[in-house]
């Protein structure tokens, strides 16, 4: 059974000082590494908002020609 110590003694101290440098150097990685995939999300929410007012566009484009023949049909069959 490993004997516990009162103190720290300074190669525990060293240890642990290595051990959070080495968590900072990671937790600076996993920021960077969010961050490149929130940038991909937003791309892929800018194209699918891009695709919805094309869309949108397109149906009321539509719509309105339908109604213009319906009204020229209307007046020009009197």
């Amino acid at each position: 059974m490993p004997v516990m110590l009162d103190r720290w003694n300074d190669d525990k101290m060293d240890a642990l000082a290595a051990e959070v440098a080495l968590t900072r150097e990671q937790l600076g990685e996993l920021q960077r590494d969010t961050k490149a995939g929130f940038d991909r999300l937003d791309d892929r929410f800018d194209w699918l908002q891009r695709a919805a007012i094309q869309a949108a566009v397109g149906l009321a484009s539509s719509m309105v020609l339908g109604f213009a023949i319906v009204v020229a049909a209307v007046l020009f069959a009197a």
